[in-house]
């Protein structure tokens, strides 16, 4: 099957970050797009400035820690557009963390959107597709899920926990002609980022970061991970062994 962009396109978190980049770049390459974000003044904006650029947007607000809104988000999504081309679930949360003042209940927030608002979105997007007999899931996850880095506890499990969960969906979905693509993104410029407390390397600007999701889409890489400098580093991070990565961890604290 010959690459192409997408023609309708639903991206959920998408009122700022990377989520906002992507709505501009698919909208910049002729795509029609449902917007979901619990921020509903931040997409009304967004879609309204799409629109008024000859684009097609629709909005609806939508929380994916809450199924009820999950499901008549893409219910919404289905309405709009008819057929859902790729579903991207961009929505996600984090803040530095430390084990010193460590809360369950904030933990419990992170994992509940970062994994369990995935989940939900799984729930209702496999039986459409199913359904379509085709379509995409792009699910963004982090390079951060490779091991417990400090001040990120919720942060890396969550997204750990997600890069498992879209792995497996990958592979039992192909039989379905079901593509689940995994979205594995270092630094990006990003509110979710002005927060972290350390040194963030080869930090990237999120249109550029938009690009590069979604060329590897179009591909259909089954992982689209970036920058490499960033990938090779954490590969390597992975590997070494847990004598020399505590301290190593303490040390960049």
């Amino acid at each position: 099957m010959p690459n192409k962009i997408d023609k309708n396109v639903l991206i959920i978190g998408a009122s700022q970050g990377i989520g906002k980049a992507l709505a501009i770049e698919y909208s910049s390459n002729s795509s029609n797009l449902v917007l979901l974000s619990r921020n509903e003044d931040a997409i009304k904006e967004i879609s309204e400035s799409i629109n008024s650029l000859g684009g097609v947007s629709y909005f609806k607000k939508c929380d994916v820690s809450n199924k009820d809104e999950v499901k008549g988000g893409i219910s919404f999504a289905v309405d709009s557009l008819k057929n859902i081309d790729l579903a991207i679930i961009n929505a996600g949360v984090g803040s530095p963390v430390w084990m010193e003042n460590f809360s369950s209940e904030e933990f419990k927030k992170v994992v509940e959107i970062n994994t369990f608002g995935m989940a939900h979105c799984l729930e209702y997007l496999i039986p459409i597709m199913k359904k379509q007999g085709y379509g995409k899931i792009a699910g963004v996850s982090s390079l951060s899920d490779i091991r417990g880095f400090a001040g990120s506890s919720s942060y890396c499990s969550s997204k750990a926990a997600t890069s498992r969960l879209l792995e497996s969906a990958r592979v039992e979905l192909h039989k379905f002609n079901i593509k689940v693509i995994t979205i594995k993104p270092g630094f990006v410029r990003t509110a979710m980022t002005d927060k972290n407390e350390f040194y963030m390397p080869f930090l990237m600007e999120t249109g550029r970061a938009a690009r590069i999701i979604r060329k590897g889409i179009e591909k259909n890489k089954r992982v689209v991970q970036f920058p490499l400098p960033t990938v090779l580093l954490t590969k390597l991070i992975k590997i070494i062994p847990n004598w020399l990565f505590d301290p190593i961890m303490r040390r960049a604290r």
